[in-house]
């Protein structure tokens, strides 16, 4: 089973998310960051995927902002359960990373997501802030919101992530 890049050959990966895994591999988590806001390293080809774009990063919290889009939306035309998920996720793992050493990962154990609103058509943007609770050797605790750019709460989330060990 994968559980993070690090459990794949490289020559299954491609170019763009080798280039990263390399990126990341030698700098602390809040430097690599720092890169990616100033566009020094790209965003993750997930993130570019579905628009999220990190807008700020310092120690044990990070701000990611996403341009809504008709296709974040579900057939009853509400925001998608998932694409909030995905959200609240990469925030909780983006914090946790703010606060590590270079070349450590972290993938997620459980990620709780309580939904407070929907997501309507005519909202614009989503912001969603993630802070680390607790960042432990093995074991790292976070949580994240979710907001509309007017500062509706939209959804709220718990992450436990494992530390991927260093190749």
């Amino acid at each position: 089973m994968i559980h993070s890049v690090n459990d794949v050959a490289p020559e299954e990966m491609n170019a763009a998310s080798l280039a990263l895994v390399e990126a990341r591999g030698s700098l602390k988590g809040i430097e690599y960051l720092q890169k990616v806001i100033t566009g020094e390293i790209p965003q993750s080809p997930f993130n570019s995927m579905l628009g999220i774009r990190l807008v700020e990063a310092t120690e044990g919290r990070v701000v990611a902002e996403c341009d809504v889009r008709a296709d974040h939306f579900n057939k009853g035309g509400t925001g998608h359960g998932g694409f909030i998920s995905t959200l609240c996720d990469n925030a909780c793992g983006m914090a946790l990373d703010s606060v590590s050493d270079e070349g450590v990962s972290w993938t997620t154990m459980d990620l709780q997501v309580r939904f407070h609103k929907a997501v309507r058509p005519d909202a614009t943007t989503l912001r969603t802030v993630g802070t680390v609770i607790k960042a432990g050797r093995q074991v790292g605790v976070t949580q994240a919101e979710v907001r509309t750019i007017d500062g509706a709460l939209i959804a709220t989330a718990t992450s436990s992530l494992h530390v991927v060990p260093k190749r």
